[in-house]
């Protein structure tokens, strides 16, 4: 009795743990990007960066511990040395980014799903000073899956950014 109690016990733990989660904003947004390159072994901090918008590609290799996060680059942009975009494309993995993203945000706040065989799904979660997105369009061959992660911030910063460099 006891051995079966024990089996059961260590099985949902090891279940639990077998699908590890993927945290993108493992330097939260807002953070300068000296956080960022003491984390990521091959970025070093530039001071000379400016205002301007300044993205750096980590594979996802490097911030996520579960071997199905691969094959895709994971985008962070920096706005006046600050963290106010993270962004990726996943077009090879069959990972459920929706899964993956609840758990570290929640319920979506607001969803659309199509139902049919091809079309789009898109989640938003408004979380106050930022934005989450995911978008998934399907065919029944293949499923590109966006998401985004911006600082309510970032559509103004850009805006200021644009106009500077057409004077």
């Amino acid at each position: 009795m006891m051995k079966t109690f024990i089996k059961i016990i260590l099985f949902f733990l090891f279940s639990n743990s077998v699908y590890a989660y993927c945290d993108f904003e493992f330097v939260k947004m807002e953070r300068t990007l000296k956080e960022f390159s003491s984390k990521i072994t091959f970025i070093h901090e530039n001071e000379g960066l400016g205002s301007r918008p300044n993205t750096f590609f980590v594979p996802s290799e490097e911030i996520c511990n579960d071997a199905n996060y691969k094959m895709f680059p994971i985008g962070y942009t920096f706005l006046n040395n600050q963290l106010h975009q993270i962004f990726l494309e996943d077009i090879f993995t069959d990972i459920d980014h929706l899964e993956n993203l609840s758990y570290y945000y929640g319920k979506p706040t607001e969803q659309y799903e199509d139902q049919g065989t091809s079309g789009m799904n898109f989640y938003h979660w408004d979380l106050g000073f930022k934005h989450v997105f995911l978008v998934i369009k399907f065919t029944p061959s293949e499923s590109i899956k966006n998401i985004e992660i911006v600082t309510t911030k970032y559509p103004t910063l850009m805006e200021k950014n644009n106009e500077e460099l057409e004077e």
